[in-house]
């Protein structure tokens, strides 16, 4: 039987939130309440069944936690319910050997894996995930901070929904719900739809990468990140194709001319290519890719484009 060291005290609400917490504990629909709430918010969830915002999500937190680490003290729910993601959950569980540790240890070895995410995403995400990220974030994508830790939001036009399904299903895990929104602009209806991830410290990798000062900068740092694969979803994003001249142009609009400097000098010196720098509307910046560049940028990054954006790269959608 697994033992725990650290000695515990409940003030009077502590002591009411816990009976109320063994009442949820025993209710035969707790499962069914964990599916709902994976769908939505769980307070809205707690203030619709009338039950204790707290005791629900305590326990909610050690279904979650006891269904994919069976015979954990429940105790140490509480310092595990910090790793947001089963995947993470069960890879730190295979890690450490949890009935070794106290819920004070515990503690100290989440609070450690979590900063060990925000120097190396790669411990958590695949390289496919990471690719996604990098590339998005260059184009639609802004990553937030919410109080310690960051989110990724992106959002697409509804001609794009699809592509914005290829984001959901390759950041599943991360992300709880899509958002669909409409509203009038200049006597035109907007159709959006939009994704939010969960807050996490992987995200804060990303967000001291790409922000200074709250405002997303492009360093030669970040682009030696891209990938193929990455600078395929940042075409996806902020790309166009001129079918008439044969060329790709990317829509890089709210960065500098230092930045796109910086980008131009990339794409020579990695890429072999030698984009232009040009300048409309007295205010904007884009780099555009010569016809031979074009062709070369689009075998590129062709294997990597998502179904339904062929004609980022001049085809037509399958």
């Amino acid at each position: 039987m697994e033992k725990d060291t650290q000695s515990s005290k409940y003030d009077a609400q502590n002591i009411q939130v816990l009976k109320g917490l063994e009442a949820v504990r025993k209710r035969p629909d707790l499962e069914e309440i964990s599916l709902k709430a994976k769908q939505g918010n769980v307070l809205s969830l707690a203030m619709t069944m009338n039950i204790d915002y707290s005791s629900l999500k305590r326990a909610l937190e050690e279904l979650k936690v006891l269904n994919l680490v069976p015979g954990i003290n429940k105790s140490k729910v509480i310092p595990l319910a910090r790793l947001k993601t089963n995947k993470e959950l069960i890879m730190f569980s295979k890690k450490y050997d949890l009935s070794k540790f106290s819920t004070r240890e515990t503690y100290k070895l989440v609070k450690k894996w979590n900063k060990s995410l925000t120097k190396d995403p790669l411990k958590l995400l695949s390289k496919d995930q990471h690719d996604l990220v990098v590339g998005s974030l260059f184009g639609d994508v802004s990553v937030r901070k919410k109080n310690r830790n960051a989110f990724f939001r992106v959002s697409h036009s509804k001609k794009q929904k699809k592509y914005l399904n290829y984001k959901w299903d390759e950041l599943k895990g991360f992300i709880k719900k899509r958002y669909f929104y409409q509203k009038i602009l200049n006597n035109r209806l907007l159709e959006t739809y939009e994704l939010n991830s969960i807050s996490h410290p992987v995200f804060n990798f990303y967000r001291d990468l790409f922000y200074k000062n709250g405002k997303k900068v492009v360093t030669r740092e970040a682009l030696d990140l891209l990938t193929s694969k990455s600078l395929a979803i940042w075409i996806c994003d902020d790309g166009s194709y001129d079918n008439k001249q044969g060329y790709v142009i990317l829509c890089t609009n709210s960065f500098s001319k230092k930045e796109h400097e910086i980008m131009k000098k990339y794409f020579n010196e990695v890429w072999g290519l030698d984009p232009t720098i040009g300048f409309r509307d007295k205010k904007y910046y884009y780099l555009r890719f010569k016809q031979d560049d074009s062709k070369i940028l689009v075998r590129i990054i062709e294997p990597h484009i998502p179904e339904g954006m062929e004609y980022k790269i001049g085809e037509k959608n399958g």
